[in-house]
C-alpha cells in the first residue's frame, strides 16, 4: 500500500511538474542576429510622415479595452527586430498575443533594441506618431491590465513626406 501512495504521489509530482514547463519556460531564446546601430541610425532623424491608428484588444475572457492607459511604441526595422518579433508573434507583419501565454526572454537584449519612440493612446483607442523619416517600422501595442490583455504588432512601411492611417485590433 505504501508502495502504491509513493507511485502515485511521485506520478502526480511529475504531471505538474511536466505541465509546468509547458506552459512557461524561462530559458531565453537565444537571436541569431545582432542589434546594429548603425543599421537603425535614420530613426533618429526628422521626417514629415505620419503614422496614426487606433488600438483596441479584446482579452480571452472576452473583454474589449481601450484607452488612454495603454502605451504605443514604433521601433525601426532590421535583422535583429525583425527576428525578435517573429519569435513572439509568430508573424513578421502583424499579430497579437495574450499576456497568458508567456512573452519570452531574448538573449542579447541589447539597450539599442529598446531606444523605441513611444505615445499613449486617447480615451478612443486613437494614437499618432509624427515627424517621422521615411522608413521600415514596427508598432506595438502594449494593452495589458488585471493580469490580462496582451499585445499587437504591425509591420509598416512609410515613404518620404506619407501619412498612413492603421488599426491595431485583434478581434
Amino acid at each position: 500500500m505504501k508502495n502504491k501512495l509513493s507511485l502515485l504521489i511521485v506520478g502526480l509530482l511529475f504531471i505538474c511538474c511536466s505541465d509546468k514547463q509547458k506552459t512557461k519556460n524561462d530559458t531565453p531564446i537565444t537571436l541569431v542576429n545582432k542589434f546594429d546601430h548603425e543599421e537603425v541610425k535614420w530613426f533618429k532623424t526628422k521626417g514629415k510622415g505620419t503614422i496614426k491608428g487606433v488600438a483596441k484588444f479584446k482579452s480571452k475572457q472576452g473583454d474589449l479595452r481601450f484607452g488612454e492607459e495603454f502605451r504605443i511604441e514604433l521601433m525601426p526595422n532590421c535583422l535583429y527586430t525583425e527576428e525578435r518579433l517573429s519569435k513572439i508573434y509568430q508573424n513578421k507583419n502583424s499579430g497579437f498575443i495574450y499576456v497568458e501565454d508567456g512573452i519570452p526572454k531574448f538573449t542579447p537584449d541589447p539597450k539599442g533594441y529598446h531606444e523605441t519612440k513611444k505615445t499613449m493612446c486617447n480615451q478612443k483607442g486613437e494614437f499618432e506618431f509624427n515627424n517621422l523619416p521615411e522608413g521600415d517600422y514596427y508598432i506595438i501595442a502594449f494593452m495589458l491590465w488585471d493580469k490580462t490583455g496582451g499585445g499587437i504588432m504591425q509591420h509598416v512601411v512609410l515613404s518620404e513626406n506619407e501619412s498612413k492611417s492603421i488599426e491595431m485590433i485583434n478581434f
